[in-house]
């Protein structure tokens, strides 16, 4: 099977990973809820994956950096741990957001936490959300904004220095979506002036499902969303608020979190070489896909996210089709409506091929092969 679904979880998967995990596994314990050694070593290797994280996205001092179950949670933890125990204002967001951003603005805004989502569409041929574009759409009123870095539905990218510089200017918290950027694209939080910053640790990082992380920096006051055990305050029956530990209630996902640190570091020693791979293997992609006939083509960037419909055709059957010859993709909406009503692809979704490490030129060519195969038996 050739697979071209790393958009949604990275095939590849350094040896570090495995063998950072698999120390871990075999060397359990919870990390800093026990005074044993054991206990405490796990914490100093929780912690020093922290650091190496917030190191990697420019946070550093001033910041801090929450686990999580994936990016769905950081978002969660990020739009509700700011916003829930407030009332009025509202949001400003894009087009291209995830569902894990849009539902729970959706859900404030049922409960009345906010009075408004304002969504914003690129005015850019390139498809870019700049500065400009979120500017139309702030006022005094605005209490957050929330752009994702890179579309997991067409790679469509996003000018954050830009837009980061504007929210300071306005002083209004920045949320970055990093979901499919992080790994493929520099987000320097203090060079791009973001406020929180949400990641997943199986995508461009290379780590295990499971993982997932939020940075934000030490102005940002949030409120737990998951109650519970923290280590701390234990004879209290209010829960704590300090981070990391009042966000964190629970067993960690140890084994995970110190793989995705192995993965992680792995993955920036290696940056420009990986990007460099996927940048080429999606210009091969891209330029096969302009030559078939009744093809067409949502995506502009070498991000390695592409997405493409065959005229007239539902995009499950041209998946399903691909499956059938040995092709993984994705087809459907992703998770993100409002980028479909955008591309003007919300009745039938589209195809999505998703490039990663573990590709090469022989993929692309036999994926092109058997997509100009379709073509000919299918389009009208």
């Amino acid at each position: 099977m050739i697979y071209l679904d790393n958009a949604a979880t990275s095939k590849f998967k350094p040896k570090c990973m495995f063998d950072a995990m698999f120390c871990q596994l075999g060397d359990s314990a919870n990390p800093g809820r026990g005074g044993h050694n054991d206990s405490l070593d796990c914490a100093i290797k929780i912690n020093d994956t922290r650091a190496a994280l917030k190191a990697l996205t420019g946070a550093g001092d001033g910041y801090e950096l929450v686990f999580t179950s994936g990016c769905t949670e950081a978002l969660n933890l990020a739009i509700f741990g700011y916003l829930s125990d407030k009332k009025g204002g509202n949001v400003v967001t894009t087009v291209f957001e995830h569902n894990s951003v849009l539902r729970p603005l959706n859900r404030l805004l049922q409960t009345d936490a906010i009075d408004g989502i304002r969504y914003v569409s690129p005015s850019d041929p390139s498809q870019s959300i700049t500065a400009s574009d979120i500017a139309a759409a702030t006022d005094d009123d605005t209490r957050l904004i929330v752009v994702n870095h890179v579309s997991n539905v067409n790679g469509a990218t996003a000018e954050i220095e830009g837009i980061g510089a504007f929210a300071k200017s306005r002083n209004i918290p920045f949320l970055v979506d990093g979901a499919q950027s992080l790994g493929h694209l520099r987000a320097d939080m203090k060079k791009c002036n973001i406020s929180m910053l949400a990641g997943a640790g199986h995508k461009g990082l290379h780590g295990s499902q499971g993982t997932g992380f939020l940075i934000f920096s030490d102005d940002i006051k949030l409120r737990p969303i998951r109650f519970g055990g923290t280590g701390t305050s234990s004879n209290s029956l209010i829960q704590p608020e300090d981070a990391p530990e009042g966000l964190e209630s629970g067993t960690m996902n140890t084994a995970g979190i110190i793989g995705l640190g192995a993965a992680a570091k792995w993955t920036y020693e290696n940056f420009e070489r990986i990007n460099r791979h996927i940048a080429y293997l999606s210009s091969q992609t891209l330029y096969g896909l302009s030559k078939i006939p009744c093809v067409e083509i949502y995506t502009k960037t070498l991000s390695g996210v592409i997405s493409f419909n065959v005229r007239e055709v539902d995009s499950t059957d041209v998946a399903d089709y691909l499956n059938d010859n040995d092709v993984a993709v994705r087809s459907g909406l992703h998770c993100a409506p409002l980028a479909h009503k955008f591309l003007g692809t919300e009745n039938r979704g589209t195809v999505r091929i998703s490039l990663g490490y573990n590709n090469n030129s022989y993929h692309v060519s036999r994926t092109l092969e058997v997509i100009e195969k379709f073509c000919r038996f299918s389009c009208p």
